[in-house]
């Protein structure tokens, strides 16, 4: 009489693991195609949950993290202050760095990331990854010292953003000191809750910085209004007539510096040839 031979529990399952892990990674290729077809139909929160159920099933589908993310951020909704809507920034700032843990090359994805970041206020963030991804890549320090000056003015800190635009090379360097003067102008006229200090403070800081964007780059049509608008402003809080006249001046000579290069640019563009009929 034979034995019926019996495998022991700890090697059934052991088969039964890897059959099953099979079954998790299918179904979960399963739900990613689904959650695309969602995403199309552009159904994004039905979508995000079919692309978070297929990443449940399969951990190691890293790849499906950009569509989470990418997902998230169609339903995110900048200035949206609720619950739910900051729970989507969160969500889509979240995929995107997980994705870029594995697939660190993906530029559009980086500025996806970034750019939410910013977008949702998370300003700090923003400036830690600049950090990193200087660090991660020095040759790429101009542009990210920009970034860095960008995000330092929307974030208030004009200050601080003109000691780092000293510190920015190349090209990048008027552009991120164009930044500092428009951030300036904005701060002077549109926030009545600043002392008149600090006001003028902000617009002879932002004078300065549009003075050196020109230096380097004599034909900076946008910071030539800017210097424009920022001396109205200069003459605004001006109480002294003489000093008053002598800004609104100033301020009408940039104005036509500024229509004089417009037209000479306009001039200097080859005529449209008209269509043959």
């Amino acid at each position: 009489m034979h034995k019926t031979l019996t495998l022991p529990a700890v090697a059934v399952a052991l088969l039964v693991v890897p059959t099953l892990a099979g079954c998790g990674k299918l179904q979960a290729r399963v739900e990613l195609k689904k959650g695309n077809e969602l995403y199309h139909n552009e159904a994004y929160t039905q979508a995000l949950k079919q692309f978070q159920r297929g990443l449940q099933l399969d951990p190691d589908a890293t790849f499906a993290w950009r569509s989470v993310g990418l997902t998230a951020l169609a339903l995110y909704r900048p200035g949206d202050e609720t619950p739910k809507n900051i729970g989507y920034g969160k969500t889509a700032t979240e995929a995107f760095e997980k994705y870029l843990a594995d697939y660190p090359d993906d530029k559009k994805l980086r500025e996806y990331l970034l750019s939410t970041y910013v977008n949702s206020k998370r300003y700090d963030d923003a400036l830690a990854y600049l950090d990193k991804r200087l660090q991660e890549a020095p040759e790429e320090a101009g542009d990210i010292q920009k970034l860095k000056v960008n995000i330092l003015t929307q974030q208030g800190r004009l200050d601080d953003a003109w000691r780092l635009v000293q510190q920015t090379p190349g090209g990048a360097k008027a552009e991120a000191l164009y930044s500092i003067g428009v951030a300036a102008w904005g701060k002077s006229y549109n926030d009545a809750t600043i002392d008149m200090p600090t006001r003028q403070r902000y617009v002879d800081l932002g004078l300065q910085a549009l003075d050196q964007a020109l230096k380097l780059k004599p034909d900076y049509f946008e910071a030539m209004v800017y210097t424009n608008l920022l001396y109205r402003e200069k003459a605004k809080m001006e109480s002294d007539a003489n000093l008053k006249a002598d800004f609104t001046a100033k301020a009408n000579d940039w104005q036509q510096k500024a229509l004089a290069l417009r037209k000479k640019v306009a001039a200097a563009k080859p005529a449209e040839t008209p269509p043959k009929s």
